[in-house]
Order: C-alpha cells, then sequence, then structure tokens
C-alpha cells in the first residue's frame, strides 16, 4: 500500500473524491496523518516523526487545526478551543488526526472547493447531508417526542429578524463566516459569508480559522443583509442557563438543516417553526415582493386580477394570495411588505 493509499483509509476519503487527494492535503499532511496511524501526538513527537525542529512541528500542527487535518486533545480531552488565560502545558496538548468529514468545512468554504470537477463536488456534497442526517437523526426524534426539552442542537427553530438581533446584541464575541452548505451545494448565487457565529461559538470559529471576528455593530449589519438577501435565521432560541453559539442563514436550497427536515419526516419540528404570517388583505398592493421572498410558497400569483390604489389611482394587478398551511414562520415577507401589511403571529 503507498503512502497516499494509508492516508486514504486512515482520512476515511470518500472513493469519490479519492483521485484529488492533492486538493485538499498537502503531502506534509499526508505524512502526519500516517505518521500518527490514528494516535494522537504532540509537538516534540511530530517533529521526531516528521524530521523537523520542535518550534517548526509547532506552527505546523496549528496550521493543520486550521485545516482540519487535525484536532486538539487536552489532558485526553477533545477541545474546541483555548481560552487566552488557560495555561496549556507542552505536553498536555496533543493533536488527534481527523478525518476527511471534519476537512469539508474548510475546504468549501475557504479552500479549492472548485478545483474539484462539478460531478464530485455534488457526489460528495449529497454523501455529506446523508452523514448530516445520520448525526442529527437521534436528537430530532427526542425533539418529535417533546419538542420543548433542550437539546443540545444547533439550527433547532426558526428565528425572526428581532430574535436573531437580540442574540447579537447579547453576546460580547461576534464572528462571521461563510456558509458551508451554500459553498458546497452551490444551489443558488446568495451570499455566502452569511453564518453568525456568538461567544463560544465565535471564539471557536476564529481560532479554527472559519471566520473572522467582527464589532457588535458589523454583526447586526450582516443579519440585516442577510435579511435583505432573503435568507432564514435558523438557530436555537435562547434558553435560560444556555449559552449562545449563533445562528446560521439559510436558503431551502441548499442548507443542511432545511433540506434534512423532509428526509428525516420532521417537517415543522426540525427546525421548528414558532410563529405564522397574517396579513391585512385589505392593506395589501399585490406588489408582489412577499412571492418573491416567500420560499415556500405560502405568498403566491393565483392568476385573477385585483384594482389596489397607488398613489391615489386605481391600477390592475395580478393579485396576490395567501396560503397560511405553507407559512413555516421565517417572517421574511413581513420585513419586506412596503406598506407593513404583514405581522407574525405566535403559535400555540
Amino acid at each position: 500500500m503507498t503512502k497516499t493509499e494509508l492516508f486514504i483509509t486512515l482520512f476515511e476519503v470518500p472513493p469519490a473524491i479519492q483521485p484529488y487527494v492533492d486538493v485538499f492535503a498537502t503531502p506534509e499532511e499526508i505524512d502526519l496523518i500516517v505518521a500518527m496511524d490514528g494516535r494522537p501526538m504532540d509537538a516534540v513527537q511530530a517533529a521526531k516523526a516528521l524530521d523537523m525542529g520542535v518550534e517548526e512541528a509547532e506552527r505546523f500542527l496549528e496550521a493543520c487545526y486550521r485545516r482540519h487535518v487535525v484536532h486538539r486533545e487536552v489532558a485526553g480531552k477533545k477541545v474546541g478551543y483555548i481560552f487566552e488565560h488557560e495555561e496549556i502545558g507542552d505536553k498536555s496538548l496533543r493533536y488527534i488526526p481527523a478525518r476527511f468529514y471534519d476537512r469539508l468545512d474548510e475546504l468549501s468554504m475557504y479552500g479549492n472547493w472548485n478545483d474539484i470537477p462539478d460531478e464530485v463536488r455534488q457526489e460528495i456534497s449529497d454523501w455529506w447531508l446523508k452523514d448530516y442526517v445520520e448525526k442529527v437523526a437521534p436528537v430530532v426524534e427526542k425533539i418529535k417526542k417533546d419538542p420543548d426539552a433542550y437539546q443540545q442542537i444547533k439550527q433547532k427553530d426558526f428565528l425572526l429578524l428581532e430574535e436573531a438581533l437580540e442574540q447579537v446584541e447579547k453576546a460580547g464575541v461576534h464572528a462571521v463566516l461563510n456558509c458551508d452548505c451554500r459553498c458546497s451545494v452551490q444551489g443558488c448565487d446568495r451570499m455566502a459569508e452569511s453564518c453568525i457565529r456568538l461567544d463560544d461559538g465565535a471564539r471557536y470559529t476564529i481560532e479554527r480559522g472559519l471566520g473572522r471576528a467582527v464589532t457588535k455593530e458589523e454583526c447586526k449589519a450582516a443579519v440585516l443583509a442577510t435579511d435583505r438577501e432573503g435568507l432564514m435565521h435558523i438557530g436555537t432560541r435562547q434558553r435560560e442557563g444556555h449559552g449562545l453559539f449563533g445562528f446560521c442563514n439559510c436558503c431551502t436550497c441548499c442548507c443542511f438543516p432545511l433540506r434534512s427536515s423532509g428526509m428525516l419526516d420532521s417537517d415543522r419540528v426540525y427546525p421548528r417553526v414558532h410563529y405564522a404570517a397574517v396579513r391585512r388583505d385589505e392593506d395589501c398592493t399585490h406588489c408582489g415582493l412577499c412571492v418573491r421572498r416567500c420560499q415556500y410558497g405560502a405568498f403566491f400569483r393565483d392568476g385573477t386580477e385585483i384594482i389596489v390604489k397607488d398613489r391615489n389611482k386605481d391600477k390592475k394587478r395580478k393579485k396576490v394570495a395567501f396560503d397560511p398551511a405553507r407559512c413555516y414562520g421565517c417572517g421574511l415577507c413581513r420585513t419586506s411588505c412596503p406598506v407593513e401589511c404583514i405581522g407574525m403571529t405566535p403559535l400555540t
């Protein structure tokens, strides 16, 4: 077995992308994973295995950590990030080999993902979604049994714009990053830098090189930009005693949580729907902005025409119908309505 073949086995690389190992792994990274052979290493051990100085090995391991080739381990426990005030001795900090699934985030969001042929990217994205569904399936089953019970899972709830902004306001650390779903699937041309991370989520994101730190006001501006772009805010509603992590801004064509809903038979349960749109029909001008914004078809042209007042003049327009049964309570219709005739009402 060649070194590359051994790396493919150890790194659990799916068959479709095996011919493109050089796109997502450097020769040095391949050497490291092969030398680790599934075992953790500290900088001294890596320096010996790779024939380099200890300081060089430390820098190399940190670079591999940011590229998601390895993870960190402190005192035998995998850690996401290390606070600046924590003193971690050189001997207690070790690195453990990752796998290709872990490498996908950085590769698709900031790496040379587009150097891989379209059909291979599509196959890997489908494999990634399937793996994601298998991971969240047990927790989603718990949510079905008790929707109100706390579950440690991301992207659990549809959030209104003001709920998303409220989380940003409460957080002390803020980061924005590219959406891994949108970058990997490329199902639409909506903005890529659309995910929000807060506090511990932001610290982890920044340390792993997956995003950039921003001020609170910059973070709010980013959330407003995603709303204008027509992206739905999906995260976890704030609960007493639980910290903030952040939320994503999603579309139905790319985003894994929304696409997995049908695969898990969890419609309106994961992600959970908390609101429904209501419209004052007498104030609607049938401009159609809500039709373009709603990704679930709750607002639609029904083929009939209607006379509306436009600048005190009667104007014939195609009628916009509304089907509440199709509404998922994301609020995009409300934030786009120029006459503010759409509101959101809580579901019991």
